[in-house]
């Protein structure tokens, strides 16, 4: 399967997408991906609740977002809550609102989110992190389609239509008392449980791809950008537990670092990787600086040119030549053959002069 520039999937051989354009910004090859993306427009044509599950970062907010575009309450009310550190107090006052002195801080009206999402849609993020004081509300407002404001003592019927979504195992949190059964299950009338990057490997290069020309737009003067071939392979190789949401900051972080319109390998880090430490700058030389390793791998990617080197630290050509002389590297006798990717002679490096002066 292959891309359009606006993200839509196609099958190799048709010339019309698979996915409705409600679903072009949602990139994917994968087959198990492709087969739920395929039920969301039966899915959003009803009323039903919907139950979102996977781990963070694997787009259940997008897939909130298509539901909404390809149901019939498209040009209604979108609203969403994070349910996240909400205390039973603020979790109440934020979804079914509050009157004018509920409480010690309700110095006006609030209509809450159920009143605002009236006619639309409703997505409630984190809903497993709910307190569970405050589901048998939730649960009545479901069912019943009514709800009732902190404070007041009328009801005001609704029309909303839920999506809630997790990453935690709610059944689990069911056998810990943390949710209620009876909330669950009218919640998980349709479930889609959303594959994590990792299971998608063929989907890295086609989100690095439209991550990187996205960054090249936002970052980059001329709005050019691309990954080396070393670059792709780094990042097909991480096992990415924060998914598509830690892929785009990596190219983020990349392309801010990177020189010359190209991400290299050394331009990829990850949170929490341990990185070697770069080494003092000889006697009478002030201050950290890259190490001598670091310098010629970054001087072998720049095909031994020194100026290209210069530019990618963002110092001047002399001070590259001086922390190369200072390491006992001769630049003019030093030369890599980029294409084929050789490692520099050993005969190459000069011993360090006056390192041990």
């Amino acid at each position: 399967m292959i891309r359009s520039d606006q993200g839509v999937v196609f099958s190799r051989g048709r010339s019309e997408p698979l996915h409705p354009p409600e679903l072009a910004h949602i990139i994917t090859a994968d087959a198990g991906l492709t087969e739920i993306l395929a039920l969301l427009p039966r899915y959003a044509l009803t009323n039903l609740p919907i139950l979102l599950m996977g781990e963070p970062g694997t787009g259940k907010e997008l897939v909130a977002f298509a539901l909404q575009a390809l149901s019939q309450r498209v040009n209604r009310p979108f609203q969403r809550l994070n349910c996240s550190a909400l205390t039973e107090s603020l979790a109440c006052s934020e979804l079914f609102g509050h009157v004018r002195g509920a409480f010690t801080d309700a110095h006006a009206y609030r209509p809450g989110k159920f009143r605002l999402a009236h006619t639309g849609t409703l997505f409630l993020d984190e809903v497993g992190d709910l307190p569970l004081a405050v589901q048998p509300r939730l649960l009545r407002a479901l069912e019943q389609g009514e709800v009732e404001p902190v404070g007041g003592d009328e009801t005001v019927e609704v029309d909303v239509r839920l999506i809630a979504a997790t990453n935690q195992d709610l059944p689990n949190l069911m056998n810990q008392g943390l949710f209620r059964p009876d909330l669950y299950h009218r919640l998980a009338v349709l479930v889609l449980n959303l594959p994590p990057l990792r299971a998608r490997p063929q989907d890295i290069p086609l989100l690095a791809e439209h991550f990187v020309q996205d960054a090249a737009r936002r970052y980059c003067p001329n709005g050019r950008l691309r990954l080396s071939t070393k670059a792709r392979r780094r990042l097909e190789e991480y096992s990415w537990p924060g998914n598509v949401r830690e892929l785009k900051n990596v190219i983020i972080r990349a392309a801010l670092a990177s020189s010359g319109g190209l991400i290299r390998a050394a331009d990829i880090t990850f949170l929490g990787e341990v990185r070697q430490a770069a080494t003092p700058w000889p006697r009478g030389l002030p201050g950290p600086r890259p190490c001598a390793d670091e310098l010629l791998a970054w001087l072998g990617q720049e095909g031994g040119n020194v100026s290209a080197l210069a530019r990618r630290l963002r110092v001047c050509t002399k001070t590259v030549y001086r922390w190369l002389r200072a390491d006992g590297v001769n630049p003019k006798q030093w030369r890599q053959p980029a294409a084929h990717g050789a490692t520099a002679p050993a005969k190459m490096r000069l011993c360090q002069v006056g390192a041990a002066a």
